[in-house]
């Protein structure tokens, strides 16, 4: 590869996020969608392109010769996070197929899921962000039609995608709000999802607080050392030790 790679569990999410936005501008292409529908997954994917642009950005950064990365795959990691342009978005079939490449790297799936145990707290804060987003659009859209067809309050993508957000992350202003009894069981299962998800973050961040640095580990890990060498030492020699 012509760059160091993001973590694998990044990697993983960005994976998610290119197949989500491929599959939903196939879904748009291939059958008509209601305007409001395809106003939430446009609205979704301005914000799946921040974090495509933001991947983008990280490998240029990393990247051991910039322009051989820019010119065989950043050119096509920028254009697939322009937003609204249809065209550039099939470019992220060429990311999907990038990071695959970047994780047959790994060579077997055991060795990518024993890397994924080791990093326990990126990989579940990556699956939480992507798990996140794909059940706060799937809710916002499913509300959206069962309470516009209701005569409820929330009646454009809007509002659905607004009460989606303020309800997965636990909010819940109160200004837009379910009356059916399908949407509330929507809302129960988005509201139990947040609390779960908001969980995984608060420990993540803790996480990252209080595990120790990597030089505070090497030193342990010295100071460890040379503790069990001055024991075979001692039990090498134990004459030396009494005198």
């Amino acid at each position: 590869m012509p760059h160091r790679s993001t973590s694998p569990p990044f990697q993983i999410f960005i994976l998610g996020l290119s197949l989500f936005a491929l599959i939903t501008l196939a879904v748009k292409t291939l059958s008509p969608m209601d305007s409001e529908v395809v106003k939430i997954l446009d609205l979704a994917d301005t914000f799946v392109c921040l974090a495509f642009f933001a991947d983008f950005v990280i490998h240029l950064a990393r990247a051991d010769n910039r322009a051989r990365y820019f010119f065989t795959w950043g050119w096509l990691d920028l254009i697939s996070s322009i937003p609204t342009l249809d065209i550039f978005r099939w470019g992220r079939a060429a990311r999907v197929f990038r990071i695959l490449q970047v994780l047959r790297g790994l060579r077997a799936t055991h060795t990518l899921s024993a890397f994924l145990l080791q990093r326990r707290a990126a990989s579940a804060f990556w699956a939480a962000s992507l798990i996140s987003i794909l059940t706060t659009v799937f809710a916002a859209i499913a509300v959206l039609n069962l309470e516009r067809a209701a005569g409820g309050n929330i009646k454009n993508g809007e509002d659905a995608l607004w009460w989606a957000v303020v309800t997965v992350t636990t909010v819940g202003y109160g200004d837009f709000y379910p009356i059916t009894g399908a949407g509330r069981l929507v809302a129960t299962g988005l509201i139990v999802t947040g609390i779960g998800i908001l969980g995984i973050f608060t420990a993540y961040v803790a996480a990252a607080f209080l595990a120790p640095s990597k030089g505070e580990q090497e030193k342990e890990l010295e100071a460890l050392r040379g503790e069990v060498f001055r024991l075979r030492q001692a039990r090498q020699n134990p004459s030396r030790e009494g005198t």
